[in-house]
C-alpha cells in the first residue's frame, strides 16, 4: 500500500471517527434539553398537587401529594403531613391552593433537574378567612421510569 493511500485511509478513518463522536455528543445534548424541558412541566404540574389540598378531601389529597414524590422525599413529606399538616388542616378546617406564576431550570441532566419555581397559595380556615402569599422554592425532580418526581424541596 503506497504512502498516499495510507495516509488517505487515516484521514478518512479520523473523519468518520470524528462524525460519529459529534453525533454521539449532539444526541446526548438533544437527550438533556428534553429531560429539563419534560423535568419543568413535571414541575409545573407536581407542585401545585404536592401543595394543595381541600379539607373536605384531606385524605385523598394528600395521598395524591405524596404521589408526586420519590426517593427519601416520600418519607419526609410523608411524616410532615401526617405529624403536622393533616392534624393542623383537620383541626383549624384549612384548605389551601398552590399555583406556579413562573418556573425555569436552573440545572439538569437527563436523570435529576432543578426548577426555580415561584408560588401562588392562597390559604382559607373555617370563618372564610383567607390569605395569599407567594414564595419560590427550589425543586429537584428524578426520573422515576417515564415519569419525573419531585425529590426535594427547598424554599429559597
Amino acid at each position: 500500500m503506497s504512502k498516499s493511500r495510507l495516509l488517505t485511509l487515516v484521514a478518512l478513518l479520523a473523519a468518520l471517527t470524528l462524525a460519529v463522536f459529534a453525533g454521539v455528543q449532539a444526541h446526548r445534548a438533544a437527550a438533556a434539553a428534553d429531560a429539563r424541558a419534560n423535568a419543568l412541566d413535571a414541575a409545573e404540574t407536581r407542585v401545585p398537587a404536592l401543595l394543595s389540598y381541600e379539607n373536605a378531601t384531606l385524605d385523598e389529597d394528600l395521598d395524591r401529594a405524596l404521589d408526586q414524590t420519590t426517593g427519601a422525599f416520600t418519607d419526609d413529606y410523608e411524616k410532615i403531613l401526617t405529624d403536622v399538616v393533616g392534624p393542623t388542616a383537620k383541626r383549624r378546617g384549612i384548605s389551601t391552593e398552590a399555583s406556579v406564576s413562573a418556573a425555569g431550570v436552573v440545572s439538569g441532566d437527563r436523570e435529576e433537574v432543578v426548577v426555580l419555581v415561584f408560588l401562588t397559595q392562597t390559604t382559607t380556615a373555617k370563618g372564610d378567612r383567607s390569605s395569599t402569599s407567594g414564595s419560590r422554592v427550589e425543586v429537584t425532580l428524578r426520573r422515576d421510569g417515564d415519569d419525573w418526581k419531585i425529590a426535594a424541596l427547598k424554599p429559597v
